[in-house]
């Protein structure tokens, strides 16, 4: 999902500085040899052999041509066991400089990105940054942008992003860097935005961070929006955004002439899913009083109860006769397959669930939109993965949305290549888990070998039974109070250095520093609502509804957005757009996917994660002091 690819131009760029070293004068010994009747591995076989039987500084130069021929034959791998082993220190001028660039690219390349962090943030590097050739910098502030937006460190990628804008210059590029710095703030939340506009000097920086808190400040109000870019473009005529915008804000008029006047909204208002049904209907209601309440424009709403027939037919037919131009819902996943096989979807439908089989083929008007706990789960394999982790530890409950999510996690996992081990899911009645873990973390046979060790010894030894050492991180899907039970028993068990990762279901939104000590450091992708800052107090839902139902009125309250933003979706299909349940992208053919923020449990309570936490890898690089660049 987030592999970083040497892209086909560096790639180009690295042949042609190549196959012309010999006429740039660089003090790179010439490779002997037909280098042209050669191919990259074997030129690189033949510059390793040269270093071999050279001394510094010769035996650098040809190690570092080594590993870019090694990039060009695709051995990005060896390459970086090449770069890893080089003593940059005996580089120098503009090699010393490429070696760092290229470290970095295929550190990334491999997946190593706090390497790959390192190399690109050493302070005596960056120091001297501005003495290097604009296209080099073009190339190191292009890769900090990237690995920052991909390290969750926004505000850096950001200005990585601002500075990259200064040296190119064709409106293309320009374009691009606008809405690369567009997507990165809209994943800044409204009162962080307000603080880093309120402290910026940089007027490049308080010209996007003006406008992005003025669109924020009006979202679910498209006419209003519209109205503060045009008056932000009046203030600020010469800042990129003006010149070159954003194509996905650009997109904005387009889709603010076609939005529905009418909206059906399809749910279980009676029954089994009757509470749920009245929590998305609140949240939609929450929503939409917000925009009229600011007297905004704000869509006509009716709502249909599904629970009075198993079949949606009638019902939809009749949303779509009394004028519906956006059908929301059903909730009930065997009426979401029953929309599939009426004739045909006049107008955009957009389920209030997912199908249990993913759809291989686009249908017509037709969009999938709810609370997955699989794609939850495939978000915590994805960042466990980014901060080091490989091996996991499961702990999941066995109903049927834990199964289908540890099944998410589980395929996800063995993708990148990690190990997995998992605990037999427990049931909700559940309250021994010192039972449940134990055998899994192998205390028993810890005690065993010092049993055993004793008798052999004939003493008493003093020890401490150790947990399985071929663990690094849990995975664990469980409700507050299942997680309050869960933690403490892995610290008894030992197992207190293992990084705990969660899903949504961990948090409420409601803060309960003495109850969640216990739950100190756990990780977990949050809902953008639960975390300090995020949304505003008008949109919370009250405290007296139950966990799970609080979360759906937050559903709601993005499936009203739903009536503006689908429009976006389908113009740019790589655009978020900021949630109260993630941020919300379609996914090819027809799912819209959240993508959540992390939380992190401190002192009890609950604050964002913003960035990744590193794992302590003993084999990680570590770069040695950076000669000056010359």
């Amino acid at each position: 999902m987030f592999k970083f690819r040497i892209t086909a131009t560096v790639l180009l760029g690295l042949a042609l500085v190549l196959s012309g070293c010999a006429q740039t004068g660089r003090d790179t010994p010439k490779t002997t040899g037909p280098a042209t009747s050669l191919s990259p591995a074997e030129r690189a076989e033949q510059a390793l052999s040269l270093a071999a039987n050279s001394i510094a500084p010769h035996r650098q130069l040809h190690q570092l041509d080594a590993a870019e021929f090694l990039v060009l034959a695709g051995e990005n791998q060896q390459a970086l066991q090449v770069l890893s082993s080089l003593d940059q220190n005996a580089l120098s001028g503009q090699r010393f400089v490429d070696f760092r660039l290229l470290f970095a690219e295929v550190a990334m390349a491999e997946e190593r990105f706090f390497l790959a962090r390192d190399l690109l943030t050493d302070p005596k590097f960056t120091a001297n940054a501005d003495q290097l050739p604009t296209s080099h910098r073009v190339k190191w502030q292009k890769l900090r942008g990237e690995l920052f937006s991909l390290l969750g460190e926004d505000e850096q990628s950001i200005r990585a992003y601002a500075e990259l804008s200064k040296l190119v210059t064709s409106t293309g590029e320009q374009t691009d860097i606008s809405e690369a710095i567009w997507r990165l703030l809209t994943h800044i939340s409204q009162k962080h935005l307000a603080a880093l506009q309120a402290a910026e000097s940089d007027p490049l920086l308080q010209g996007w961070y003006t406008l992005a808190s003025r669109v924020r400040g009006n979202q679910g109000d498209m006419d209003k929006q519209l109205r503060e870019i045009t008056a932000w473009q009046v203030e600020w005529p010469d800042h990129p955004a003006a010149l070159n915008p954003p194509p996905s804000l650009t997109a904005l008029q387009e889709v603010a002439n076609n939005l529905p006047e009418q909206i059906a909204v399809l749910l279980p208002l009676q029954g089994s899913l009757a509470e749920a049904g009245k929590a998305i209907r609140g949240g939609i209601l929450s929503a939409w009083y917000g925009v009229r309440g600011a007297r905004g424009k704000t869509p006509l709403i009716r709502f249909y109860d599904t629970s009075s027939s198993d079949d949606i037919g009638p019902l939809y037919q009749q949303a779509i006769s009394e004028g519906a131009g956006l059908i929301v819902g059903p909730v009930q996943r065997e009426k979401v397959g029953q929309l599939l096989d009426l004739p045909e979807l006049p107008v955009p439908t957009v389920a209030l669930n997912y199908l249990d089989t993913p759809s291989t083929e686009p249908h017509q008007n037709f969009f999938q939109f709810g609370l997955s706990s699989t794609a939850e789960a495939r978000q915590v394999a994805d960042r466990a993965w980014l901060e080091g982790r490989r091996f996991a530890l499961t702990i999941t409950p066995d109903s049927s949305s834990g199964i289908r999510a540890l099944a998410a996690f589980r395929e996800r996992w063995h993708e990148r290549g990690g190990t997995l081990v998992e605990v037999p899911a427990y049931a909700a009645s559940q309250s021994d888990f010192i039972a449940l873990l134990k055998p899994e973390l192998q205390i028993e046979q810890s005690i065993e070998r010092n049993n055993r060790l004793q008798r052999l010894l004939g003493k008493q030894l003093a020890h401490t039974p150790r947990r399985r050492q071929d663990l690094d991180m849990v995975f664990l899907i469980a409700s507050p109070s299942q997680a309050r039970q869960i933690k403490p028993t892995l610290d008894f068990l030992f197992a207190s250095d293992l990084q705990v990762y969660g899903t949504s279901q961990l948090f409420s939104g409601i803060q309960d520093p003495g109850r969640n000590r216990d739950l100190d450091g756990v990780r977990f992708s949050a809902m953008p609502w639960t975390l300090p800052g995020y949304s505003a107090d008008a949109m919370q839902p009250t405290e007296d509804l139950e966990p799970i139902y609080r979360h759906m009125y937050a559903l709601g309250i993005d499936t009203y957005h739903l009536h503006q933003w689908l429009g976006q979706m389908l113009l740019f299909p790589n655009i978020r757009l900021p949630g109260n349940t993630g941020m919300l992208y379609l996914t090819p053919p027809d799912t819209i996917e959240r993508e959540q923020p992390w939380g992190v449990f401190k002192n009890g309570r609950v604050v964002p994660a913003i960035q990744l936490q590193k794992k302590n890898l003993e084999e990680e690089h570590q770069t040695a002091p950076s000669p000056q660049i010359p």
